[in-house]
């Protein structure tokens, strides 16, 4: 009979420290944000994941829509709409 192995998952949790780093980065984009890029409905949807994956403590998704928000800032950067407003 063979002994099988117990594996146990460790469920990742993020600090506080890192919730904040990620927020601070994502304020980089919110503040100042120029009204044609606050207008698009694709950037508040990035906003409405980023609350409702802070508020359920889900750090995956928080991370998903803190790329979605980045790419979705340059994208409109790069096609001209406007110019950085970031650091």
């Amino acid at each position: 009979m063979r002994k099988r192995r117990t594996t146990v998952r460790r469920r990742v949790t993020q600090t506080i420290y890192e919730w904040e780093r990620g927020w601070d980065l994502a304020m980089t984009r919110i503040n100042r944000v120029p009204p044609v890029v606050e207008d698009q409905p694709f950037f508040q949807e990035c906003l409405v994941v980023l609350d409702g994956a802070f508020a359920d403590g889900d750090s995956l998704r928080f991370e998903i829509g803190l790329n979605f928000l980045i790419n979705f800032c340059s994208y409109a950067v790069d096609k001209g709409d406007c110019e950085p407003w970031w650091n």
